[in-house]
Protein backbone atom coordinates (compact mmCIF):
# COMPACT_ATOMS: atom_id res chain seq x y z
CA UNK A 1 0.00 0.00 0.00
CA UNK A 2 1.33 3.47 -0.86
CA UNK A 3 1.65 6.04 1.84
CA UNK A 4 2.46 9.73 1.70
CA UNK A 5 3.25 12.11 4.52
CA UNK A 6 5.05 15.38 5.14
CA UNK A 7 7.61 14.80 7.91
CA UNK A 8 8.78 18.39 8.35
CA UNK A 9 5.53 20.32 7.98
CA UNK A 10 4.83 20.34 11.73
CA UNK A 11 7.94 22.41 12.46
CA UNK A 12 7.16 25.09 9.89
CA UNK A 13 9.72 23.81 7.37
CA UNK A 14 8.94 22.91 3.77
CA UNK A 15 6.97 19.74 3.08
CA UNK A 16 8.99 16.73 1.95
CA UNK A 17 7.05 13.99 0.25
CA UNK A 18 7.93 10.40 1.07
CA UNK A 19 6.22 7.61 -0.80
CA UNK A 20 6.83 3.97 -0.07
CA UNK A 21 5.45 0.51 -0.48
CA UNK A 22 5.70 -1.78 2.49
CA UNK A 23 9.11 -3.46 2.36
CA UNK A 24 9.97 -1.93 -0.99
CA UNK A 25 11.33 1.46 -2.03
CA UNK A 26 11.01 5.00 -0.70
CA UNK A 27 11.47 8.20 -2.67
CA UNK A 28 12.18 11.43 -0.79
CA UNK A 29 11.27 14.40 -2.98
CA UNK A 30 11.47 18.11 -2.24
CA UNK A 31 13.22 21.40 -3.01
CA UNK A 32 16.96 21.92 -2.66
CA UNK A 33 18.41 22.25 0.85
CA UNK A 34 15.35 20.96 2.73
CA UNK A 35 16.86 17.97 4.54
CA UNK A 36 16.00 15.21 2.05
CA UNK A 37 19.33 13.43 2.47
CA UNK A 38 19.23 13.68 6.25
CA UNK A 39 15.68 12.28 6.31
CA UNK A 40 16.59 9.44 3.93
CA UNK A 41 19.67 8.46 5.96
CA UNK A 42 17.77 8.55 9.26
CA UNK A 43 14.98 6.40 7.83
CA UNK A 44 17.46 3.94 6.33
CA UNK A 45 19.35 3.62 9.63
CA UNK A 46 16.06 2.77 11.33
CA UNK A 47 16.02 -0.57 9.50
CA UNK A 48 18.25 -3.62 9.87
CA UNK A 49 19.62 -3.12 6.35
CA UNK A 50 19.27 -0.60 3.54
CA UNK A 51 20.74 1.11 0.53
CA UNK A 52 20.73 4.72 -0.61
CA UNK A 53 21.53 6.11 -4.05
CA UNK A 54 23.02 9.57 -4.35
CA UNK A 55 23.57 11.71 -7.46
CA UNK A 56 27.02 13.09 -6.57
CA UNK A 57 30.22 11.25 -5.65
CA UNK A 58 31.21 13.79 -3.00
CA UNK A 59 27.76 13.61 -1.42
CA UNK A 60 28.02 9.81 -1.45
CA UNK A 61 31.39 10.02 0.33
CA UNK A 62 30.00 12.45 2.93
CA UNK A 63 26.96 10.25 3.61
CA UNK A 64 29.16 7.14 3.73
CA UNK A 65 31.27 8.75 6.47
CA UNK A 66 28.16 9.71 8.46
CA UNK A 67 26.62 6.25 8.15
CA UNK A 68 29.94 4.55 8.93
CA UNK A 69 30.24 6.61 12.12
CA UNK A 70 26.79 5.44 13.26
CA UNK A 71 26.58 1.87 11.92
CA UNK A 72 30.27 0.94 11.98
CA UNK A 73 32.79 0.35 9.19
CA UNK A 74 32.09 -3.41 9.12
CA UNK A 75 28.44 -2.70 8.24
CA UNK A 76 28.85 0.11 5.71
CA UNK A 77 29.78 -0.05 2.02
CA UNK A 78 30.51 2.65 -0.55
CA UNK A 79 30.41 2.04 -4.29
CA UNK A 80 30.96 4.88 -6.77
CA UNK A 81 32.39 5.06 -10.25
CA UNK A 82 35.79 5.82 -8.73
CA UNK A 83 35.99 3.78 -5.54
CA UNK A 84 34.65 0.68 -3.83
CA UNK A 85 34.73 0.08 -0.10
CA UNK A 86 32.93 -3.18 0.54
CA UNK A 87 33.29 -4.94 3.90
CA UNK A 88 32.70 -8.67 4.26
CA UNK A 89 29.08 -8.34 5.47
CA UNK A 90 27.64 -4.87 4.82
CA UNK A 91 24.09 -4.28 5.89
Amino acid sequence: MSQSFSPSSSDGGPDLKVRSREGRLSAVLGPTNTGKTHLAVERMLGYESGMIGLPLRLLAREVYERVKARAGAANTALVTGEEKVIPLHPR
